[in-house]
């Protein structure tokens, strides 16, 4: 055997060693790098499409906080997160107005069929968690034709802004009520008046021009403030900009008596006329 033949049989022998070592090496890598090859993500570094976004604090400052503010308590829309509007709102309205939107408002839809991406679970979430209900979001099961769906659960994800307290007695509806027989004493642009500068006056002014706290007469302003936000804003007041609920005293007479829904429904009316300067009731309300 020449000792040529020799250092070529002892190379062969020693790549081959290098190359179990190498292939060993790879194997435990694999091994411990729970088979996460190059260039194949790990589990929780994999994005996360937005539908399957279930996280309360995740939906709502991406969908609401730009409008009803970080925590849902301050914001240019009135708060969400306040006790009274947590109390009286009805699970149902919210889940219409978070899903459809809210006409004659900047309020918009949220599901597809009006224009938003937020699916019925992730709704949902957004109404138990403002309605102070306990959940439980169930998960189909793997390769099921069937989406996911979030009920209500007493033993559940407790909502991040607690557990509701029932509204004081005698608290007014959140919505407007049956329209009854009308009563032309109470409904006229005198008594209408009244009210308004019992309840509202000391702060928007004899007619609504503004008097420490903003104007309310401008049909610019009213065109994008339906009935049904002037109403929920008089019995819920603006805690995070000062203004009175519905029973407060605070800059207000001191003989003043919490408003009722029928005083309510008077004070609306008198502001919705106010969208068309120049009316019967805006002229009266002047004198």
């Amino acid at each position: 055997m020449t000792d040529g033949s020799a250092k070529s049989r002892k190379g062969i022998g020693a790549s081959l060693a290098i190359a179990a070592v190498c292939l060993i090496g790879t194997a435990i890598w694999v091994v411990t790098a729970g088979a996460n090859l190059p260039g194949k993500p790990k589990p929780a570094d994999r994005p996360v499409m937005p539908e399957s976004v279930l996280d309360f604090t995740a939906l709502f400052s991406t969908h609401c906080a730009a409008c009803h503010g970080a925590n849902g308590t301050l914001g240019p829309a009135p708060p969400l997160n306040d006790p009274l509007f947590r109390a009286i709102v009805p699970q149902e309205t919210l889940q219409e107005v978070i899903s459809a939107g809210r006409s004659e408002t900047p309020m918009p839809g949220f599901d597809n069929l009006h224009g938003g991406r937020l699916t019925a679970a992730q709704i949902q979430v957004l109404v138990f968690q403002i309605k102070g209900t306990k959940y439980r979001i169930i998960e189909p099961a793997p390769n099921a034709n069937e989406e996911t769906k979030v009920v209500e659960d007493a033993g559940g994800i407790a909502p991040l802004w607690g557990a509701v307290e029932p509204a004081p007695l005698g608290t007014p509806s959140y919505l407007e009520p049956a329209p009854e027989a009308p009563d032309e004493t109470s409904k006229s642009g005198a008594s209408r008046s009244a009210v308004f500068a019992r309840a509202c006056a000391g702060c928007h002014g004899k007619n609504g021009e503004g008097a420490g706290a903003g104007a309310i007469n401008s049909p610019q302003f009213l065109a994008l403030a339906s009935n049904q936000f002037l109403r929920r804003n008089i019995i819920t007041g603006r805690p995070d900009l000062g203004m009175p609920d519905y029973q407060s005293a605070r800059k207000r007479p001191a003989d003043f008596k919490p408003l009722t829904s029928a005083e309510i429904d008077e004070i609306v009316a008198l502001i919705g006329e106010w969208r068309n300067p120049g009316s019967a009731a805006e002229t009266a309300h002047e004198k």
